[in-house]
């Protein structure tokens, strides 16, 4: 258990090691006015945190940095919400209710905003929520041998694809099978329906249209899947290999391949509840064990649900990043208003 006295020294070496990414000594900790502790005194504290855990001394200066556990503290008992950041508040709303952009264009631009502003990088990702159903399959004829086939959800959500017909078949033939796809997926949540087209195309009336049932049956299979995986925009990877601790090349690509390929299969993971923060090992994402992470959900409306992740080093500005993605995430709910 640390004394009131640690903890306010703690709270110091994080917040001035996040500004400047130097170890902190005892001699820079006597220049803050709220630290009124002899030079001794505050190294027999530091002292005690690095062999408690806390704190690690790093080769290069007889300074502290923040551990993982550190870190991991400061965030659970110690971190006080930058009030400054306020004043952006006012450029998100605006981004929210500019009636001349599209959902998608504000979620970009917030993307972008969120990123500029801290120098991390942000995921942002829209996707339906349990209740989302399929209301109907649909047949647009364009010639006689083609024509595009539509998947329409409760959520607003279309997908289309063009169905070529192959030689032999009509037009009906291809009518008769969706309907039959349509009968069996209506009103079907769309986390049911790889199960329900799996089951539909194993049965005789289909197998009998076997060229059409692999065509149709691959473009529903991946629709569903774009459908699950959701809308995703993502901002500042660039910015993030800006940061010191992201220099070294196979860092790099560590993070590239976690953010490319982990992030947005894991995010549904972190729907329930509120903002979570992963530092360093904690992430259970391979590639971000030298990173910490920040998730928090939002809810659009009754209909659709989203994620916002952010990616940083474990020397993030907690104090300006939680409050900032806090308010976005409580006013996402503006963007059912979007055209």
């Amino acid at each position: 258990m640390l004394t009131d006295r640690q903890k306010l020294i703690l709270k110091a070496i994080i917040e001035e090691y996040v500004v400047t990414n130097e170890p902190v000594g005892s001699k820079m900790l006597t220049q803050k006015p709220y630290l009124d502790f002899s030079s001794a005194t505050l190294r027999y504290e530091m002292q005690h945190l690095e062999e408690t855990g806390y704190l690690k001394k790093t080769h290069t200066s007889s300074g502290r940095i923040p551990s993982e556990v550190g870190y991991k503290f400061y965030v659970d008992n110690l971190i006080i919400r930058d009030e400054s950041v306020t004043e952006y508040y006012v450029y998100i709303e605006e981004i929210l209710e500019d009636r001349f952009l599209s959902a998608n264009e504000k979620i970009k631009k917030i993307a972008d905003f969120l990123s500029n502003l801290t120098g991390y990088y942000v995921s942002i990702v829209t996707y339906p929520n349990d209740s989302a159903k399929v209301l109907r399959l649909e047949i647009v004829p364009l010639t006689t041998n083609e024509a595009v086939l539509l998947i329409v959800t409760s959520t607003g959500d279309v997908e289309s694809e063009i169905i070529r017909i192959p030689e032999g078949f009509k037009m009906d033939d291809l009518l008769k099978i969706i309907q039959m796809f349509d009968n069996a997926m209506y009103g079907h949540s769309i986390y049911e329906i790889q199960d329900i087209l799996s089951n539909e195309a194993s049965k005789p009336r289909i197998r009998q249209m076997v060229d059409f049932r692999d065509d149709i049956l691959n473009f529903l299979i991946k629709a569903f899947s774009d459908f699950l995986k959701g809308n995703t925009v993502n901002s500042g990877l660039s910015r993030l290999f800006n940061q010191p601790e992201f220099q070294e090349h196979k860092t790099m690509q560590k993070i590239v391949k976690a953010v490319d390929e982990e992030i947005i299969k894991r995010n549904k993971e972190y729907a329930n509840g509120g903002l979570k923060i992963h530092i360093g090992r904690e992430n259970l994402i391979p590639g971000l064990d030298e990173c910490s992470v920040i998730i928090t959900p939002f809810s659009i409306d009754d209909n659709k649900n989203g994620l916002i992740t952010m990616v940083g080093p474990m020397r993030m500005n907690y104090r300006a990043c939680v409050p900032l993605l806090e308010f976005v995430a409580n006013n996402m709910n503006k963007l059912k208003r979007s055209r």
